[in-house]
């Protein structure tokens, strides 16, 4: 009886002892994979892949955001969220997701910014009605110059489309629209040609502006029509080479819509 419970005993004890064993060695195992995971030389980044209908961003410019961010690395370690604001930091991005994917790679899905016009001196205007400041040197076609108080940059496309609709039906065509402090419009032409129109009835003007112009002799030595007048129109003159400064390039003509 003894024997045979002291043997019970001591297979307890080493079953015990067994389990304690296994537990330790599951635990310290689990400890080294984690600080392996966590090791920083371990696991870094392996591969990029860049996703989106890229027109202006360069892949490398992505690959450049990666390489100075240490947190790459180690792909565990990596915070997405960070790494996504600094892709949309890049004057070309719109907006930017990031993802990991096992074992090493990083998915960045990109949107643009899309220019509809170019905006004062150094700007861009997005098809959103959102201002960005991006190289131009990418840009893939001309686009139409607008300039004016920066919150009024949707207004004013808004109505660069309706000038452009209403002249290229009549063969015109419209390359810049400003908008002056005091909400006074003025656009150019593609011939050169400048189009004052004033705060009010600008469609009108416009309408005058095609009535009148044909009329007019010598088109190609006007410099600007100032379409602001109810009974007519006032024409300014290109300076003619070789004409003293005494000269006054600015007359009016009483042409009648």
């Amino acid at each position: 009886m003894t024997e045979t419970t002291n043997r019970t005993r001591g297979e307890f004890i080493f079953g015990l002892v067994f389990f304690v064993s296994v537990v330790i060695g599951v635990w310290s195992t689990a400890a080294d994979i984690r600080r392996w995971l966590f090791d920083e030389d371990k696991i870094p980044v392996s591969g990029l892949v860049v996703q989106g209908e890229l027109e202006y961003v360069k892949t490398d410019e992505i690959r450049q955001v990666l390489a100075v961010n240490p947190q790459t690395n180690n792909f565990f370690k990596l915070d997405v969220n960070q790494l996504q604001k600094a892709v949309e930091e890049l004057p070309w991005v719109y907006q930017s997701s990031v993802r990991k994917r096992w074992p090493a790679l990083l998915y960045v899905y990109v949107v643009e910014q899309t220019p509809c016009a170019l905006w004062g001196d150094d700007r861009l205007l997005s098809i959103r009605g959102a201002i960005f400041k991006a190289p131009r040197d990418r840009l893939k076609k001309p686009l139409v110059q607008l300039s004016g108080p920066d919150d009024m940059a949707g207004m004013i496309w808004d109505q660069y489309q309706q000038f452009e609709r209403v002249l290229a039906l009549n063969g015109y065509h419209v390359t810049s629209v400003h908008m002056t402090n005091r909400h006074s419009w003025e656009i150019k032409l593609a011939s050169g040609l400048k189009l004052i129109l004033g705060r009010n009835e600008m469609l009108v003007k416009l309408q005058q502006f095609i009535d009148v112009y044909p009329q007019l002799e010598n088109r190609e030595m006007i410099d600007y029509i100032d379409l602001r007048y109810d009974t007519g129109v006032a024409v300014s003159w290109k300076q003619q080479e070789g004409s003293g400064d005494d000269q006054n390039p600015r007359q009016k003509s009483d042409s009648r819509t």
